[in-house]
């Protein structure tokens, strides 16, 4: 007698078998999120302006004048400004459209750095402690401003 290779028993085997190494296959490890981009990554995507100048506590301007947000001394054409950090720890301002003096170039270089513990951002020199930073806001603070008040200096990603 010749066995029938085509049975049911044997069929259904192989439908079982088959289902098996379809969902094994199909169970692979999903894939690992993006790590997420460091503070000096962040930092040098994008251009960057100034969003206010808050001071803590107030300036006694005299008079009763209090200064409670740098900006507030600022001209237009210097609050439209905006800076690009590029890894090289390389910076440019840019004039903005208005520019305060015309015969003034349009962009300066300067020089940035991030402490290696990412808690301070010096700029051209002068060192303040980073406070925040995101995908949309920088944000660091210099202690003895001025009459021993702190400035923060809050950026937001330029549109």
């Amino acid at each position: 007698m010749k066995k029938n290779f085509f049975n049911i028993g044997n069929i259904t085997l192989g439908i079982v078998a088959s289902i098996a190494l379809i969902s094994v296959a199909g169970c692979g490890d999903d894939p690992l999120p993006a790590p997420a981009p460091s503070k000096t990554e962040l930092i040098c995507k994008g251009k960057w302006e100034i969003a206010s100048l808050p001071i803590e506590p107030a300036l006694d301007l005299g008079g009763g004048v209090k200064l409670k947000d740098y900006t507030q001394m600022m001209q237009d054409c210097e609050k439209d400004n905006f800076y690009a950090f590029k890894a090289d720890n390389t910076y440019t301002l840019d004039e903005g459209l208005l520019k305060c003096n015309p015969a003034d170039a349009q962009t300066k270089p300067g020089v940035w750095s991030l402490s290696a513990d990412g808690k301070t951002f010096t700029l051209d020199g002068e060192k303040a402690t980073l406070i925040l930073i995101d995908d949309n806001n920088l944000q660091f603070r210099k202690d003895s401003f001025l009459q021993n008040s702190s400035l923060t200096m809050n950026f937001r990603k330029r549109p």
